[in-house]
């Protein structure tokens, strides 16, 4: 049951976080209007090289891809699967924290759907992640 709970969290983790590419993660100013993945290409055109450097592009889409792979791996099993998952919710979760506190501050209302969905999947990462924990600590305490 553990294994289960924490590989339906890594998916909606992974979900969470390929929709908020898609909606904006501010709720007013520049970014109000246009998706993450619209950010994305403005930024990766230089229409935006004033404010954001043209490398910034990647970071961006630092959630998404890290959705993609816990999506990827998440019918996989053995350590190097899980260590993979593992590492993707880490690095999507503290992407998108980052991107939140970044493009919206510590103001919640300034904080987009994007923005919202994205920490949702943070919250199911988490919960996957501690499954992932438990289930390690209960594999050791039953071997001895």
């Amino acid at each position: 049951m553990v294994r289960v709970g924490g590989l339906l969290g890594s998916a909606a983790a992974g979900v969470c976080w390929l929709i908020a590419l898609f909606l904006p993660w501010t709720a007013h100013g520049t970014l109000s209007a246009t998706s993450l993945l619209d950010a994305v290409e403005l930024v990766r055109r230089g229409a935006v090289d004033a404010v954001v450097p043209s490398g910034a592009a990647v970071v961006l889409l630092v959630p998404a891809l890290a959705g993609i792979v816990v999506i990827g791996v998440v019918g996989f099993s053995g350590r190097a699967a899980t260590a993979v998952r593992v590492g993707a919710l880490a690095v999507g979760s503290i992407g998108s924290i980052a991107l939140v506190l970044r493009l919206s501050g510590t103001d919640p209302g300034a904080a987009g759907p994007g923005a919202w969905v994205a920490l949702v999947g943070v919250l199911f990462a988490a919960q996957a992640l501690g499954f992932a924990i438990y289930a390690t600590g209960a594999g050791q305490s039953s071997s001895a």
